[in-house]
């Protein structure tokens, strides 16, 4: 695929066969990347397991709320799973029967934080009528999560741009996922959730297992990992947001969501084996 500024993302067929045959951990995000139409389809579910059987242990990484991914550690065929951008990541022991949950930010900064996502929720709301606030927004603990097109009509770039004006304007980070304008108050990310798992589930710093892991998201809020990983990957709906990204993974399916999703997963495996 030939994206803007003459970059180009190599399709998923060509992934080293070495690269696949160590690969450990697979780090993946979920909306628009394991969902298709805001499903997780057969195929999608059914790759996850296909890596768990594999031995490879998986990790979603996703702007969904913590009450969702207390859901997720608990029910599927996962290692643990970062949620809300960053903020925190949760891990089920399934011997022992008990929760790990590890936060990034302190106590103090999430409640500095809510006052300040609460500024931004009312001016939004008041200043860009047209988008709403995510359904899933009472189960979350550290962000605000605007909806711009997954239950209100798609939002043009215009109101867009208001919105991540006003979250800049009061001084918090913003990203701008496949559905929703994630916003927080604080440093955390994605890849600092990502490094945080890492170091305290396998008890290595991740510099030692990042040649043996990967990651495959479909929008911008995914591109401080692809810019992380040394290799990294893209469902094809990633050229949706191509002039709004800098940093491209490296290999790109030729099937959308939940479909590329499982192309890419298939065609580690068939590399692994061969």
């Amino acid at each position: 695929m030939k994206v803007t500024r003459d970059i180009f993302v190599k399709p998923i067929k060509d992934i080293p066969e070495s690269f696949c045959k160590n690969l450990k951990l697979f780090f993946t995000d979920i909306d628009g990347t394991i969902t298709t139409n805001g499903q997780i389809t057969d195929k999608s579910y059914s790759a996850i397991w296909k890596l768990n059987l594999a031995g490879i242990d998986v990790v979603p990484v996703t702007g969904r709320p913590a009450g969702w991914c207390d859901h997720i550690a608990r029910m599927w065929p996962v290692k643990g799973v970062i949620g809300e951008n960053g903020a925190f990541y949760f891990s089920y022991n399934r011997k022992d029967k008990k929760m790990q949950r590890q936060y990034l930010i302190s106590s103090e900064e999430r409640k500095k934080g809510k006052e300040v996502l609460e500024r931004i929720k009312r001016r939004v709301l008041k200043e860009v009528p047209e988008a709403g606030i995510s359904a899933d927004q009472p189960f979350r603990l550290a962000d605000l999560a605007i909806d711009y097109r997954e239950d209100v009509s798609p939002l043009d770039r215009e109101k867009i741009n208001r919105i991540c004006q006003i979250i800049t304007e009061e001084g918090a980070v913003y990203r701008i996922s496949d559905i929703h304008i994630n916003c927080w108050y604080g440093s955390f990310n994605k890849i600092k959730g990502v490094r945080s798992f890492v170091d305290n589930t396998y008890l290595i710093d991740f510099s030692k297992l990042m040649y043996k892991s990967t990651y495959i998201g479909d929008s911008p809020n995914d591109e401080p990992i692809f810019k992380a990983f040394p290799l990294t990957l893209g469902v094809a709906n990633l050229k949706n947001f191509e002039a709004e990204i800098i940093n491209f993974p490296d290999y790109i399916t030729s099937k959308e969501s939940a479909d590329g999703f499982a192309e890419a997963v298939d065609t580690i495996l068939e590399k692994r084996s061969g």
